[in-house]
């Protein structure tokens, strides 16, 4: 039986912004499974893309692709696949506007067309573009989009009036991010939090973009980093340092978790 848990958003957050785990944050995670507390992963990525960092730092659990796929303890749990028809339609419209798509699912990724937003977003995240294939969804289960769209306009609100069985999050300059409506972190959390050895668990979240919102809400204890959006600092309980300068390990001190 955990005591706790503590999930943590990667980017601006657990990560310093080389996208790695610095020292400090490492030790913290270590301190947290000493104390019998249980660290998670709570990020818009997607499995493939994290496990590499999990298995160094010993993390066996995730909330991934923004509560699309939830694992636990090694294995899935639970997923959450968009429908082919609606991806039919999404697909036609981001065609119709110029606008790639990127298609993720737990251990692939594929792109349905190369442009300057996608060449400008890989790098950023310090990937490397994934290959073309515009038909990648009929062959494949996916949990999670990035629309590529420009911030100038408000496109967001466009495909969120055609598609409200979707949820569309932005959370970078060069695209949204896109899952059913109803799926979150907090949903994945929500799940997680009701396995056998987390039912007395206190639970603590950190984040700082859009997409960590509904985490910080459902959590018992929502930590905003010092460089949180505003709207994610004035729904959060406490407001740590940034993510450079030991916001992690202050938060977690603060509520004597280490």
């Amino acid at each position: 039986m955990y005591k706790a848990a503590a999930f943590f958003d990667l980017d601006g957050t657990l990560f310093d912004n080389e996208k790695q785990v610095p020292a400090e944050n490492r030790t913290a995670l270590a301190q947290l499974k000493a104390n019998n507390i249980l660290p998670v992963i709570s990020s818009g990525r997607n499995l493939w893309e994290i496990k590499p960092m999990m298995d160094e730092n010993g993390i066996d659990t995730a909330v991934t692709a923004n509560g699309g796929f939830v694992y636990y303890q090694g294995q899935a749990l639970v997923d959450h696949p968009i429908g082919t028809s609606q991806l039919d339609r999404l697909v036609a419209m981001a065609k119709a506007d110029n606008f790639p798509i990127g298609f993720y699912n737990d251990h692939d990724v594929a792109i349905t067309f190369s442009d300057a937003s996608t060449q400008k977003n890989y790098p950023m995240v310090k990937q490397t573009e994934p290959r073309v294939e515009p038909d990648f969804y009929r062959n494949n289960s996916v949990y999670m989009l990035l629309l590529f769209t420009p911030m100038t306009n408000d496109f967001q609100a466009k495909y969120e009036a055609a598609f409200p069985e979707l949820t569309f999050y932005r959370n970078g300059p060069y695209a949204l991010d896109v899952v059913n409506a109803g799926v979150s972190k907090a949903s994945g959390i929500e799940v997680l939090m009701a396995q056998p050895d987390l039912k007395a668990a206190k639970s603590y979240g950190f984040g700082d973009g859009n997409n960590d919102i509904p985490m910080l809400e459902y959590v018992d204890y929502g930590v905003a980093m010092g460089n949180a959006l505003p709207q994610v600092a004035a729904i959060a309980d406490f407001q740590t340092t940034d993510n450079l300068s030991g916001g992690i390990v202050k938060g977690l001190q603060h509520y004597g978790l280490i």
